[in-house]
Protein backbone atom coordinates (compact mmCIF):
# COMPACT_ATOMS: atom_id res chain seq x y z
CA UNK A 1 0.00 0.00 0.00
CA UNK A 2 1.72 3.35 -0.83
CA UNK A 3 1.25 6.13 1.70
CA UNK A 4 2.81 9.66 2.07
CA UNK A 5 4.20 11.68 4.52
CA UNK A 6 5.51 15.25 5.35
CA UNK A 7 9.20 15.31 6.45
CA UNK A 8 11.46 17.61 7.71
CA UNK A 9 15.24 18.07 6.02
CA UNK A 10 16.37 16.59 9.14
CA UNK A 11 14.24 13.54 9.17
CA UNK A 12 14.48 13.21 5.14
CA UNK A 13 18.40 13.42 5.77
CA UNK A 14 18.08 10.57 8.34
CA UNK A 15 15.80 8.38 5.87
CA UNK A 16 18.23 8.35 3.90
CA UNK A 17 21.06 7.64 5.91
CA UNK A 18 19.23 5.20 7.55
CA UNK A 19 16.87 3.60 5.38
CA UNK A 20 14.14 3.69 8.19
CA UNK A 21 12.34 5.60 10.36
CA UNK A 22 13.78 6.36 13.75
CA UNK A 23 11.87 7.62 17.13
CA UNK A 24 12.91 10.96 17.99
CA UNK A 25 13.08 12.77 21.74
CA UNK A 26 10.12 14.41 22.54
CA UNK A 27 7.94 12.48 19.59
CA UNK A 28 5.68 9.24 19.69
CA UNK A 29 7.03 5.89 19.06
CA UNK A 30 5.25 5.98 15.69
CA UNK A 31 4.64 8.50 12.46
CA UNK A 32 1.75 9.17 11.09
CA UNK A 33 0.89 8.78 6.98
CA UNK A 34 -1.46 9.98 4.74
CA UNK A 35 -3.39 8.22 2.11
CA UNK A 36 -2.73 10.96 -0.80
CA UNK A 37 -0.07 13.09 -1.27
CA UNK A 38 -2.18 16.08 -1.19
CA UNK A 39 -3.05 15.60 2.30
CA UNK A 40 0.48 15.15 3.36
CA UNK A 41 1.42 18.13 1.87
CA UNK A 42 -1.58 20.04 3.75
CA UNK A 43 -0.11 18.64 7.26
CA UNK A 44 3.11 19.30 6.03
CA UNK A 45 2.35 23.25 5.30
CA UNK A 46 0.58 23.03 9.16
CA UNK A 47 3.44 21.42 10.75
CA UNK A 48 6.77 22.95 9.08
CA UNK A 49 5.33 25.87 6.85
CA UNK A 50 5.17 25.86 3.15
CA UNK A 51 8.37 24.67 1.80
CA UNK A 52 10.02 23.51 4.44
CA UNK A 53 9.31 19.88 4.26
CA UNK A 54 9.30 17.07 1.61
CA UNK A 55 6.51 14.38 0.67
CA UNK A 56 8.00 10.82 0.54
CA UNK A 57 6.24 7.98 -0.69
CA UNK A 58 6.00 4.50 1.27
CA UNK A 59 5.47 1.61 0.49
CA UNK A 60 3.83 -0.44 3.83
CA UNK A 61 3.20 -4.40 2.35
CA UNK A 62 -0.79 -4.72 2.78
CA UNK A 63 -0.67 -7.39 5.40
CA UNK A 64 0.81 -4.60 8.01
CA UNK A 65 -1.28 -1.69 6.45
CA UNK A 66 -4.16 -3.58 7.20
CA UNK A 67 -3.49 -3.69 11.30
CA UNK A 68 -2.07 0.18 11.06
CA UNK A 69 -4.75 2.24 13.30
CA UNK A 70 -6.94 4.51 11.08
CA UNK A 71 -8.73 7.49 11.66
CA UNK A 72 -11.19 8.97 9.05
CA UNK A 73 -10.57 12.77 9.30
CA UNK A 74 -7.73 13.86 11.16
CA UNK A 75 -6.99 17.84 11.94
CA UNK A 76 -9.80 17.85 9.58
CA UNK A 77 -7.38 17.20 6.43
CA UNK A 78 -7.93 13.17 5.85
CA UNK A 79 -7.78 10.09 6.88
CA UNK A 80 -4.53 9.08 8.56
CA UNK A 81 -2.62 5.96 9.38
CA UNK A 82 -0.19 5.51 12.57
CA UNK A 83 2.06 3.06 12.28
CA UNK A 84 4.55 2.10 15.37
CA UNK A 85 8.86 2.13 14.07
CA UNK A 86 8.95 -1.66 14.71
CA UNK A 87 5.73 -1.59 11.63
CA UNK A 88 8.04 0.33 9.29
CA UNK A 89 11.14 -2.04 9.08
CA UNK A 90 10.49 -3.95 5.89
CA UNK A 91 9.57 -0.89 3.90
CA UNK A 92 10.54 1.02 1.03
CA UNK A 93 10.13 5.27 0.34
CA UNK A 94 11.14 7.77 -2.11
CA UNK A 95 10.71 11.75 -2.05
CA UNK A 96 7.06 12.06 -4.14
CA UNK A 97 7.01 15.58 -6.24
CA UNK A 98 3.90 16.83 -6.39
Amino acid sequence: MKLYRAVNEAEFQDLNLTGKFREVSSSLEGKWFAETAEDAAQWGNALEGRENYRIIEVNIPTQIAEKLFRIDWLDNIGPALYAEIYQLGNITFREFII
